[in-house]
């Protein structure tokens, strides 16, 4: 809304104010007047005293008044401020050449990467992200921003034939990713994401590259017809030998793009990364997510300017204090005792450069927050609320379970290992901690091919809490599994026995007595519990080892 318009509705406001005021004094200076000369209606008559009135009625015109001039008095501060935060350095590396038009990934194989990129911004919030693109030569397109608004619109403005000449040189697509490199060279945490078809890659020597490599290829191997269309006409079709346009994809002469698999796979083994195929599977694309969660952050700063509005402080201040005074004469003139509104009032003003926005128990509430996120399995946020909860509340060991199996679900198995251990030594921790802590301990002893630890880890669990399904669960599976290894062990040395000599024969008992031993500790871990008991709560599973404090 525009001042002028403020001020006309304002100068109403407060002239409609003066008037209305100005009859009601008037009603009420007569109203006395006639009661005095008519004591029989003293009773009958309400009235007000003049001077409270007149009073109360100044204080909320000059409060209105105040208010207004404060619109007039406010002034813009340019600030500006630095604010740290952490992030990983993610750059694509675009094939733009005219075989990315190519049909056989549908709409085409650009706009499946452009789709699919644009689902995944909002999981790379947070981190920067800079795009180069390439065909015959190469030019930066979007520079590092963490944006996500700026570079949605950068990704949806990619199209074929931005790079004017022919080709695909992604030799000098990388070494322009290696400048920008060199450029951030205390930046360690950074990834480049090479996306492209393969197709009609000249032969080149690929420079080295700083930071990890992901490649992504699109297309398949049967290939597909090139669709063009020319942006100012509209007009359009597929790209035939001939340097001509076919109306149809089944047409003679087309030209057929196919998926260079085995070029793109050379690549990101020559820079020691991973190749994933995200023509029709998103599963590839999202392994980039997981990737930057469990990479060290750059810690960085981003300058940020905002406009401060000052000036009008005073004046507001004052007009809430002649408010207030206009509501203590209100009681006071409905006869009624002040002494409350008095006593708020003296506490506000006297410690009102105290008062703050303030939780009741900003530990607590940080960890129900973390238990929200992890639930909606966004760990990089619980984490977040766990490490805010650490400074309310110290050394709790329930605090570090939550840290625990949120470091466990970002594969930080070494983090989630230490702080399990912690736990188990930690003077406060009860037996139901101990019990979920072994349990961790147990999975992740299992993701490190480390069984039997694994297995005495879920022992401990049980001997703590009998009930945890989980640890039941698990030592059922993992025994299975290793039984089912030695019976096909032993089958495959008694099939080689029939065509072995008597020594060979005398290896494969030594390996039995091995296998029988090995099969005998485990026996001995497992004894103190009954097998038949071990399944019979199907409800159990890994979800046991998610419940938080």
């Amino acid at each position: 809304m525009e001042p002028n318009t403020v001020l006309y509705f304002g100068t109403f406001t407060i002239s409609l104010g003066i008037l209305v005021s100005a009859i009601k004094l008037f009603i009420n200076y007569k109203a006395i007047k006639f009661s005095k000369r008519n004591p029989g209606f003293i009773t009958r008559l309400t009235t007000s005293n003049q001077l409270l009135l007149l009073i109360r009625t100044i204080a909320i015109i000059v409060a209105l008044l105040l208010v207004l001039t404060s619109l007039y008095k406010t002034k813009s501060i340019d600030i500006e401020t630095t604010k740290e935060f952490e992030s990983t350095d993610i750059l694509f590396v675009v094939d733009v050449s005219l075989s990315m038009n190519a049909i056989d990934v549908r709409p085409n194989r650009l706009k499946r990467f452009q789709d699919l990129t644009l689902r995944l911004l909002p999981e790379l919030k947070g981190n920067r992200i800079g795009i180069i693109v390439f065909a015959g030569q190469s030019f930066s397109f979007c520079p590092m921003t963490s944006d996500i608004t700026a570079v949605s619109d950068y990704i949806q403005s990619l199209g074929v034939e931005m790079v004017g000449t022919k080709g695909t040189n992604l030799a000098v697509a990388l070494e322009r990713v290696e400048k920008i490199r060199k450029k951030n060279q205390n930046l360690q945490s950074n990834i480049t994401v090479i996306v492209s078809d393969g197709e009609d890659h000249e032969k080149q020597t690929l420079p080295e590259l700083q930071g990890e490599v992901m490649v992504w290829g699109l297309g398949t191997v049967e290939g597909g017809p090139i669709e063009f269309r020319d942006p100012s006409t509209g007009k359009g079709g597929f790209v035939t030998y001939d340097s001509n346009l076919a109306d149809s994809p089944y047409s003679d002469n087309l030209i057929i793009t196919k998926l260079n698999e085995e070029l793109l796979e050379s690549i990101a083994t020559k820079y020691n990364g991973n190749y994933h195929n995200i023509s029709f599977y998103a599963d590839g694309a999202y392994s980039l997510v997981e990737r930057i969660d469990t990479m060290k952050k750059n810690k960085m700063q981003r300058l940020e300017k905002f406009k401060q509005e000052d000036g009008a402080h005073p004046f507001l201040l004052l007009s809430l204090l002649f408010l207030a005074i206009e509501r203590i004469l209100s009681y006071q003139l409905q006869k009624s005792s002040p002494i409350k509104v008095f006593f708020v009032l003296f506490c506000f003003f006297s410690y009102n450069h105290y008062l703050e926005a303030w939780e009741l128990d900003p530990g607590g509430n940080a960890i129900e927050r973390g238990n929200k996120f992890y639930q909606q399995e966004n760990f990089k946020e619980s984490q977040k609320e766990f490490s805010e909860a650490k400074e309310y509340i110290k050394d709790d060991p329930r605090l570090m379970y939550n840290e625990s199996a949120n470091e466990y679900k970002l594969g930080r198995l070494k983090e989630s290992k230490e702080l399990s251990e912690k736990i188990l030594t930690h003077p406060k921790s009860n037996a139901e901690l101990k019990s979920k802590a072994n349990l961790t301990l147990g999975n992740i002893y299992t993701k490190l091919g480390q069984k039997e630890n694994a297995l005495k880890s879920y022992v401990e669990s049980l001997k703590h809490n009998p009930n945890q399904t989980a640890a039941k669960k698990n030592i059922e599976h993992l025994t299975k599994k290793q039984n089912s290894n030695q019976n096909q062990t032993n089958n495959r040395d008694q099939k080689s026995d029939e065509h072995q000599s008597q020594k060979p024969s005398e290896q494969n008992k030594e390996k039995n007595q091995n296998s029988k031993q090995n099969q005998t500790d485990i026996d001995r871990i497992m004894e103190p519990f009954s097998q038949d008991s071990i399944l019979k709560n199907k409800r159990g599973g890994s979800i046991d080892n998610e419940k938080f404090w």
